[in-house]
């Protein structure tokens, strides 16, 4: 695993290894070239897969049992237009994160039932039914551990966000392995991985 600057020091991504399954998966894969497998970060894999207009009806057809389901019961849009509708709120959420500088503001605890957060938690920000999720480091700083489109009330109960919530588990591990327990060690820790 890499720790890769978004815009630092306020927002960075995880680069799983090409090997990780619930990263690189065969369904996944085919939407990225060789290169970009194993090299590109969590920020960037995301986004690409929500803009991409063939993932994304792929991704709508293969899941549409689920849009029958109470969660999207509310949600008054044709199957159909879905992969453009992501595609769009997909573009305004990542210019969004992108041009804020204050990001503590686009995230919040990944339990609905907490009500602050504290060093190396669990984190969450949403656009409609896209979700972002990363481990808070300190104040205004946040590492993205993944991303995915929320088709269930509860994580577990899709195999996408099913893997998103190991992959939150996994990289907090990795930075409790690394010594990271607040903004200054995972500083520290930056500049002993770049050395």
């Amino acid at each position: 695993m890499e720790i890769i600057p978004i815009f630092a020091p306020h927002l960075y991504a995880i680069s799983y290894p090409e090997t990780y399954d619930a990263v690189w998966n065969e369904e996944v894969c085919s939407f990225f070239n060789e290169e970009e497998i194993g090299n590109t970060d969590e920020f960037q894999r995301v986004f690409s897969l929500w803009s991409n207009p063939l993932y994304l009806d792929n991704f709508f057809f293969d899941n549409q049992d689920y849009l029958s389901h109470p969660y999207w019961l509310n949600k008054s849009f044709p199957i159909s237009d879905l992969p453009k509708i992501t595609r769009e709120i997909s573009i305004k959420f990542e210019k969004e994160l992108k041009k804020n500088k204050f990001i503590e503001s686009k995230f919040k605890p990944l339990d609905d039932n907490d009500t602050k957060f504290i060093e190396l938690s669990k984190a969450k920000a949403k656009r409609n039914w896209l979700r972002l999720y990363a481990i808070k480091i300190s104040d205004n700083r946040f590492l993205i551990t993944g991303g995915a489109i929320k088709l269930t009330y509860e994580m577990k109960d899709h195999k996408s966000t099913s893997d998103e919530l190991k992959k939150l588990e996994k990289v907090k591990n990795y930075l409790v392995e690394l010594g990271v327990i607040d903004g200054d060690s995972f500083d520290d820790a930056l500049y002993e991985i770049t050395l």
